[in-house]
């Protein structure tokens, strides 16, 4: 595994800094390292506090991480201080890996991240050292001594900094077109890459300048060209913004390991729920259990708070003579409304019961599920006129009923009523749970 190490400051909201470069490292798959340079007191307000860290302590924090696990890229962030940059930049010459340098000159919530006696040693010290250096357009101001308010002032930035030393350059989101932002980069060979996105509709989010830089940083570990590296980047970060939290009273804050979490959550419920359903086609006789509507099974996310947050099969369960086969072999999330409106609503009981498939009713399974299962019923003749009413309610209700009187069962089911086929509903945490209880169930058939 490639690693990854950001020298950087502490942030306690976690919303930049070393956590957010850590959230990147593990959400790019790069095995993330630190050496502390200052640890902040700050929120999405602002900065109440900065305690330095002294160039000793930083030193050593870098030599004990490259003598074991020598990183394939560097981040430098916050460093606060002159001596710090001194520290840093006789450490990293050491390292035989790229650097991507970040100029954190004050923070997005306010406060002042770089004491201004060291300016001048960041300019001379460390900008020589970056393979790439990741402005924001203030930042470039700072640096260039000059406001950048067109795309030619960019261009003119890139190559002022570049003079200065870095060997690439690229300044994050020019500002001057409404429609679409842009980050104007100029590699080690001169060459002008721009690359843009659709401008969104949202306020300024903390923590996307270290992501960005973070996801830099883990690209060239991973082996990427500096152009490739830094649309990896772009793209990521940009996914990442639309996930942004309001955790505090302040500022948005990016939330680059939202995606991650997702997609895993969402593989495993879809590979899950694939492994049940050719369980299900194998089983002999389970065409015995069929209702006349067809079946399902469904399995939630974790999170799961609406259909869409519940996968299906699209197409439901067929029966030919006494076996099954899925009428379409696509997984969809919202595919099943019937279902998955069961499961939403026993998870506002039991979050931990996310899978669930209805079978046919009758006298003989409904003695059969009430000797070995825990069993519990609602009457659909009993459905209040307002709930029939809205759409999608109606199972909603009956399972809350059927919970209210046994909060444990495994499986609710209905006699029906007028123009609605009775059911049963077999509940479980996953849909293995369910596959075994409907083996059970039909050896007593």
């Amino acid at each position: 595994m490639r690693v990854a190490l950001s020298i950087a400051g502490s942030d306690s909201s976690s919303g930049a800094g070393i956590q957010a470069d850590l959230k990147t490292f593990t959400t790019l798959g790069v095995y993330g390292c630190t050496a502390i340079t200052a640890v902040t007191a700050q929120n999405t307000r602002h900065v109440t506090d900065i305690f330095e860290i002294g160039p000793n302590s930083i030193a050593k924090q870098i030599r004990s991480v490259i003598q074991d696990m020598p990183p394939d890229a560097i981040k430098i962030g916050m460093i606060y201080n002159k001596e710090n940059i001194r520290t840093i930049s006789r450490e990293v010459k050491m390292i035989d890996a790229p650097i991507v340098l970040d100029p954190i000159l004050s923070a997005s919530s306010g406060g002042q991240l770089l004491l201004p006696d060291a300016f001048e040693s960041f300019m001379t010290e460390l900008i020589p050292l970056s393979t790439i250096i990741t402005p924001n357009r203030l930042e470039a101001q700072k640096i260039t001594g000059f406001k950048i308010v067109s795309r030619s002032d960019a261009l003119r930035a890139t190559r002022k900094i570049k003079d200065l030393g870095a060997k690439n350059v690229i300044i994050k989101g020019n500002l001057t077109e409404k429609e679409k932002v842009s980050d104007i980069l100029m590699n080690s060979e001169g060459k002008l890459i721009e690359i843009s996105n659709t401008r969104l509709s949202l306020e300024e989010t903390h923590g996307t300048g270290c992501s960005f830089s973070a996801a830099i940083t883990a690209y060239l570990a991973k082996g990427f060209s500096i152009i490739e590296a830094c649309k990896l980047a772009n793209k990521y970060v940009w996914d990442s913004f639309q996930d942004s939290l309001k955790i505090g009273k302040g500022l948005l804050v990016s939330n680059p390991a939202g995606s991650m979490y997702d997609y895993a959550c969402k593989y495993l419920v879809m590979n899950e729920l694939r492994v049940a359903i050719e369980k299900i086609e194998a089983i002999e006789n389970f065409g015995k259990l069929i209702p006349e509507t067809q079946s399902n099974i469904a399995y939630a996310l974790p999170d799961a708070h609406e259909l869409d947050h519940i996968a299906a099969i699209k197409g439901r369960f067929v029966k030919i003579g006494d076996s099954v086969i899925t009428a379409s072999s696509i997984i969809e999330f919202g595919a099943s409304k019937h279902v998955g409106s069961a499961i939403l609503a026993y998870m506002k009981v039991n979050r931990l019961i996310r899978s669930a498939m209805n079978i046919k009713y009758d006298e003989k399974i409904r003695k059969i599920i009430k000797s070995i299962f825990k069993v519990s019923n609602y009457d659909r003749v009993k459905e209040p006129g307002h709930i029939m009413k809205k759409e999608g309610m109606s199972i909603f209700w009956g399972i809350n009923c059927a919970l209210a009187k046994y909060p444990e069962a495994e499986i609710i089911y209905h006699k029906g009523a007028l123009g609605k086929e009775p059911m049963c509903i077999i509940f479980g945490s996953n849909p293995i749970e369910v596959v075994n209880k409907i083996r059970i169930l039909l050896k007593h058939l």
